[in-house]
């Protein structure tokens, strides 16, 4: 049950945090259902690397989890985030500026670590590495 709620906080996360990234795009798409939608491409993206890194990663020792979980998760997220943001932006056509456009990507990182906590491993005060959705 603990592994569900956490994937509901993500989603609910994601969605909230892709509706910011469309109120920063002037064209009225800005609406729940599409934050939705697109929290929800974001969340399959976060599995599917998810399942991807915990196959790779395999078993970590305990004294080197945290360095791990930022080492891998980083990255990781940057690419994911960056992928939303070209969706959000419908591949380009939508106009946002730069600055707006890298501080969305490092704010959907920071929600990704955020949202970790509130995973099993989080709350049992742990790193999640190679069982998080990214």
């Amino acid at each position: 049950m603990a592994y569900v709620v956490y994937a509901v906080t993500k989603f609910a996360a994601y969605a909230a945090w892709c509706g910011v990234g469309l109120l920063l795009v002037p064209d009225g798409t800005a609406t729940a259902a599409a934050a939705a939608r697109f929290g929800l491409v974001r969340w399959c993206i976060g599995l599917a690397f998810g399942v991807v890194i915990f196959f790779i990663v395999g078993s970590i020792a305990a004294d080197a989890a945290a360095r791990t979980y930022f080492s891998i998760y980083s990255p990781v997220r940057a690419v994911e985030w960056g992928i939303m943001l070209f969706v959000i932006r419908g591949g380009g056509s939508r106009p946002m500026t730069p600055g707006r456009a890298a501080l969305w990507c490092l704010g959907g990182i920071l929600v990704s670590f955020a949202s970790d906590l509130l995973s099993p491993d989080g709350l049992a005060g742990r790193f999640c590495v190679g069982r998080c959705l990214c």
